[in-house]
């Protein structure tokens, strides 16, 4: 576990794309925070999807986790397209990801 920020904890995740990176994203600044299923008014990019088998899920990447970095890079106030735009980017093989989940907070 490490830190980010202001001190969240997290937890550090590659993806090795194969094809491509085997999970779904919603949320950012630009979305209705009030729709975010996983935490009430939160405008964060939440993982809506993991596929069964998939690069995400070898990562270790969960449902509801809340992506802070790509690949270096804040998004914790970031739009959905820019989201999206750091994840796919064509070069790139595998995606280092810095997230938090309920189960690492609770545990601090």
């Amino acid at each position: 576990m490490s830190f980010v920020g202001s001190g969240i904890p997290c937890v550090e995740i590659t993806v090795v794309k194969n094809p491509g990176l085997g999970f779904s994203i919603a949320g950012g600044i630009d979305q209705d925070a009030s729709k975010n299923p996983f935490s009430t008014n939160d405008k964060g990019i939440f993982v809506t999807k993991v596929a069964s088998g998939g690069p995400a899920e070898l990562g270790g990447l969960q449902v509801g986790d809340k992506i802070l970095e790509v690949n270096g890079y804040d998004v914790t106030m970031a739009t959905h397209k820019h989201a999206v735009k750091l994840l796919s980017k064509e070069k790139e093989t595998q995606v280092m990801l810095k997230v938090t989940r309920p189960s690492i907070i609770r545990g601090r």
